[in-house]
């Protein structure tokens, strides 16, 4: 019963954040396709039913459905249906279709409707490759724009200095001979800002060199550590998941938030942005490789929880007024809502078929050959893919419920 009622209490702003970032990555696809002419049928918010349905000018239906989860952009021909085709066109139609060719612009007959535009089919290879790609560029650009927006209106942190507070005889730390007050430089190549950076890099890295740059008083000391795969359970995310750790503490001394100017949230923008995808390919490469299994990954359900956890410490602040909660909670929800726009459009750039990846692979493949792949290899090979994702999505989601409170 409390876990129905947290999850009902959590629920709809893991629906909101899980919305905004699909919503992105379909109207990247939605604006890339209308930049090269497609016509497009509908644009749903949500799936099943729609609960309210406006028709633009092009012909376009804006749909908002009862399922709040993500959406999708369906173009004039890119699945063709039964009640695309041989059907009798009104007169009316037929001519609303004449009037906007006579204007110099496309129109297609969908129905009993006028679309501006041409059918996606119309649209060659690599036309078809940029569309497939706006969705994942799309979420890389909210990303950008959302780590900016927060360094120019919230701020950035950064330290003085990190500084390690103490050493675990035996552990990976003191075997490369890092000391208690050591002050961290770097890691992996990297400069250390706050003691974020670090643990950032170490959780990522069990089993693999790491190397860090040191200053002890006058002296600057260069050393390699290697993480070992530990379970970390956070008592306020009410988390538990295995990631490296190497044995030492470490602190930030005289933490401040620095407001960043425009031209500074840009960049900032961008550098977090790629941060986020190296670190994302850098899992990838490890599950690959077999130095990380597929319990590193999280599903809805563990977004769901984590999205959960943020909330519920933010708002449990003590001695922090509501108004400075509600602050933080969106900083730190908007920060959340980036770094899943970032793995959905990674995740979207694999080439598995149903996937963008996927269907850039076979368009390349159509451009290879010059003509379409037959459509029995691409309902083998979207059949494939739609088993995998869904025996993936299972075996993450049965992952993501073990690791809750009560499902351990």
């Amino acid at each position: 019963m409390d876990a129905i009622i947290w999850v009902l209490q959590y629920a709809p702003v893991f629906l909101i954040l899980i919305s905004l970032v699909i919503t992105v990555h379909e109207l990247g696809h939605y604006w890339v396709g209308r930049i090269f002419g497609a016509a497009v049928e509908s644009f749903s918010l949500g799936f099943g039913r729609s609960i309210l349905e406006v028709r633009d000018k092009r012909g376009t239906r804006w749909r908002l459905n009862w399922i709040p989860l993500g959406g999708f952009v369906k173009f004039v021909g890119e699945v063709q249906l039964a009640q695309d085709i041989d059907q009798e066109i009104p007169e009316t139609v037929a001519n609303e279709a004449q009037a906007i060719e006579a204007q110099g612009k496309a129109a297609i007959l969908h129905g009993n409707e006028v679309l501006v535009g041409k059918p996606y089919t119309d649209l060659g290879p690599w036309k078809r490759i940029a569309v497939s790609l706006g969705g994942p560029f799309a979420n890389f650009v909210f990303a950008a724009v959302v780590f900016g927006a927060i360094g120019l209106t919230l701020g950035v942190p950064q330290s003085k200095e990190v500084r390690i507070t103490e050493v675990i005889a035996g552990d990976p730390a003191a075997l490369a001979g890092v000391k208690a007050r050591d002050v961290v430089l770097e890691v992996a190549g990297r400069p250390v800002k706050t003691a974020s950076d670090v643990t950032q890099v170490t959780s990522l890295s069990a089993g693999e060199p790491v190397q860090m740059k040191l200053l002890r008083g006058e002296e600057r000391l260069t050393l390699v550590v290697t993480p070992l795969e530990k379970e970390v359970v956070d008592p306020a995310l009410k988390t538990r998941q295995k990631m490296g750790r190497v044995g030492m503490g470490i602190a930030d001394v005289e933490t401040s938030l620095r407001r960043l100017n425009p031209a500074e949230a840009v960049g900032y923008g961008v550098s977090r942005t790629g941060d986020a995808i190296g670190q994302t390919f850098n899992v990838l490469r490890r599950l690959v490789t077999g130095k990380e299994g597929i319990d590193k990954l999280s599903g809805p359900v563990g977004i769901l929880h984590l999205t959960g956890g943020v909330t519920e410490m933010t708002m449990n602040q003590e001695g922090v007024d509501l108004g400075q909660k509600i602050v933080d909670l969106i900083g730190i929800l908007l920060q959340l809502a980036a770094l899943l726009s970032v793995g959905v459009g990674f995740f979207n750039l694999l080439p598995i078929p149903v996937l963008d990846g996927g269907a850039v692979v076979m368009t390349l493949a159509e451009a290879a050959i010059g003509k379409p792949l037959p459509d029995k290899v691409q309902n083998v090979g979207l059949t494939i893919g739609l088993v995998c994702l869904a025996a993936f999505a299972l075996v993450v989601t049965l992952q993501d419920s073990l690791r809750l409170p009560w499902g351990s």
